[in-house]
């Protein structure tokens, strides 16, 4: 049987630790009579220890036979699996599924981490037919591991466990929604194992062991973080259980205690606190298709006598420091020869520009920059489409914290940044100033997106998802601001802020005040962290 095109590079290769697929059964397998099932058994780590477990408990070979299935699309992987004593079936999960009619005690595996575009069409469609019809919405951004997932937990009877290797994004990508909607209510309890050290060394992806119960007195929701592997055991494994929200919201959130995350579901319904819907509208920035050329520094203004038909643009995070954004900054950065201009020629046909604009047109097509899918759909390849001019910019790529930064300047901004405008009547350095407090910090890493590289993501959805503590925000110095920003004193920062919008104009207590910057330091230290190791494993 052929494999699924990507399969061997995204999920073959990667084979899951001995000492994971031991602890995950351990915990799932429960009794001689347990029906098992693997839907992606690679080389048969897991089948391996379902097996061992299962003749621990005293099951005989025949029984082991009539009770484990492995199911592996990939013929070499299969057979490697197949010297154990289970039934091993050559196919792909989603034809397997559509036909086994049994339902199991035990799923355990590591589905393939395969993204939409690599995912073979013929099993995609099947998986997305499936999923359908389960009352799931998949797109182009869903990846292999969630019909896996989901599939598999359909295949389990009333009083079933689960035990999946996946990825992390599952607590955080929009596209995992009603993933998290679906497992919270079909279980009764879930456990997530999570580790500060990288897994798969060779992979840009950080794993947790989702552990469900669908039958259990102990009802919700709970977190174990440990250092590494060399952690996993059934006794060391215990953290606090909390509350299951049912709905489809990120579950970063779930990394604080239950006293932290009442406190922030309590904040995040009062009535006090200014949702940024009804500050700014905010959307992506200028998609130039192709940076490289369009985006470019004074030496190539001045090389190709383009003066006069470039315009001033911020074009990457680090050119928009502190809450401002000046004149004096704009050519500060033109100076030091940064690219900070968009070439912006007439919307004409080529004979008709100038020589200048045309030189550098032919310049770009000997690059080969016009056959860019952006660019070549264009009537005219070399002219950017342009809509409203920003009154402020927001980091899209967040280190430490967002920020939102006045465009004084009065520049465009590529997609790098998004765009800030304001609504009538709102008082733009307030809302900048009284963005960088406690609160607002600590809603957006539950609300952003972080992966291995350590920074913090939103998109404009995300960015609509704020809140900001406007009260008593007119009090706020917005020139001190600004220079502490500049000069990286967060803590005088949000001790100021955090007086006045938290402590006055909340009548929040020290201890509220104080939890809030702890989940911010705790959730930040940990994406934080996870560059680091990154980084040592790599080095």
């Amino acid at each position: 049987m052929k494999p699924i095109e990507g399969y061997n590079k995204l999920r073959g290769g990667y084979y899951t630790p001995k000492v994971i697929a031991e602890y995950i059964t351990e915990w799932a397998v429960r009794s001689t009579a347990d029906m098992a099932l693997e839907p992606s058994c690679g080389d048969g780590v897991f089948i391996e220890a379902v097996c061992n477990k299962l003749r621990n408990l005293g099951c005989s070979e025949s029984q082991i036979a009539n009770q484990v299935v492995g199911v592996e699309i990939d013929s070499d992987e299969a057979s490697k699996a197949s010297i154990s004593s289970a039934k091993i079936i050559n196919e792909d999960f989603f034809t397997f599924n559509q036909k086994d009619e049994n339902l199991y005690d035990v799923v355990v595996g590591n589905p393939p981490f395969i993204r939409y575009q690599n995912f073979n069409e013929e099993f995609r469609k099947i998986a997305f037919e499936l999923m359908q019809k389960q009352g799931f919405r998949p797109n182009r951004l869903t990846n292999i591991w969630l019909p896996f997932l989901i599939l598999s937990c359909k295949a389990l009877k009333d009083n079933g466990r689960i035990g999946m290797v996946i990825p992390a994004e599952l607590f955080q990508v929009d596209y995992a929604a009603e993933a998290r909607s679906f497992l919270s209510k079909f279980f009764d309890r879930l456990t997530i194992i999570t580790f500060k050290e990288i897994v798969f060394e060779d992979i840009q992806q950080e794993v947790v062991l989702l552990l469900g119960e669908k039958q259990s007195n102990e009802k919700g929701i709970r977190i174990i973080e440990l250092q590494n592997v060399d952690g996993l055991n059934q006794e060391g494994c215990v953290g606090e259980t909390k509350e299951l929200d049912h709905s489809n919201e990120k579950w970063i959130k779930y990394y604080l205690s239950n006293e932290e995350v009442f406190l922030l579901r309590k904040l995040n319904q009062d009535g006090r606190i200014t949702p940024t819907t009804e500050l700014f509208e905010v959307n992506v920035g200028l998609v130039s298709g192709e940076n490289d050329f369009f985006v470019i520094n004074k030496d190539t203004v001045d090389c190709f006598g383009l003066q006069n038909y470039v315009l001033p643009i911020a074009s990457k995070a680090e050119q928009v420091r502190g809450l401002l954004f000046s004149h004096e900054h704009f050519d500060d950065a033109a100076q030091k020869n940064k690219r900070v201009f968009l070439f912006n020629p007439e919307n004409k046909p080529l004979d008709k520009l100038s020589k200048e604009e045309q030189s550098y047109i032919e310049y770009g097509e000997s690059q080969n920059y016009h056959k860019n899918y952006k660019c070549r759909i264009r009537k005219c390849w070399y002219v950017v489409p342009m809509s409203w001019s920003p009154d402020a910019f927001f980091i899209r790529q967040a280190n430490l914290f967002p920020r939102i930064i006045l465009n004084e300047a009065n520049v465009i901004v590529t997609d790098t940044l998004h765009k800030i405008r304001f609504y009538d009547g709102v008082e733009k350095k307030v809302v900048a100033a009284a963005f960088i407090n406690s609160y607002t910090l600590a809603l957006a890493e539950t609300v952003g997106r972080s992966y291995g590289g350590g920074v913090l993501t939103f998109e404009p959805g995300e960015v609509r998802k704020f809140r900001i503590p406007m009260i008593g925000a007119e009090k706020l110095d917005f020139d001190k601001m600004d220079n502490w920003q500049r000069n990286g004193q967060t803590e005088q920062l949000l001790a100021y802020t955090d007086d006045i919008l938290l402590r006055q104009g909340l009548n929040l207590s020290e201890h509220e005040i104080n939890t809030l910057r702890e989940i911010w330091y705790k959730l930040r230290d940990r994406r934080l962290n996870r560059k680091l190791s990154r980084n040592r494993v790599v080095d």
